[in-house]
């Protein structure tokens, strides 16, 4: 497929972050602490939200929205984290 956008320049995940201001940026990059403790299901939730909250910094939402939609982001990975941990050991 053709790249609607040729010219546009290419940017990486933390290029977006910095772009930020500084609230969104730390809410954005967040979910990204799930790889460190999570290893590769961490890595994938928390790239996931992090995407998902890059694109919610990109809306015209109000800021306090803004603010309480991507921290709703945060918990909920920690949450699908914790509940795949759990069942994955106890099926384990």
């Amino acid at each position: 497929m053709r790249d609607l956008l040729p010219d546009a320049p290419k940017q990486d995940w933390f290029t977006q972050i910095r772009d930020l201001p500084l609230w969104q940026g730390v809410l954005a990059a967040l979910p990204f602490g799930l790889l460190v403790i999570g290893g590769a299901i961490g890595g994938v939730l928390g790239a996931l939200g992090a995407v998902a909250n890059l694109r919610l910094a990109r809306t015209s939402l109000a800021p306090a929205a803004k603010a309480l939609c991507m921290a709703g982001v945060v918990v909920g990975c920690v949450v699908v984290y914790l509940a795949v941990v759990a069942v994955l050991s106890a099926l384990l």
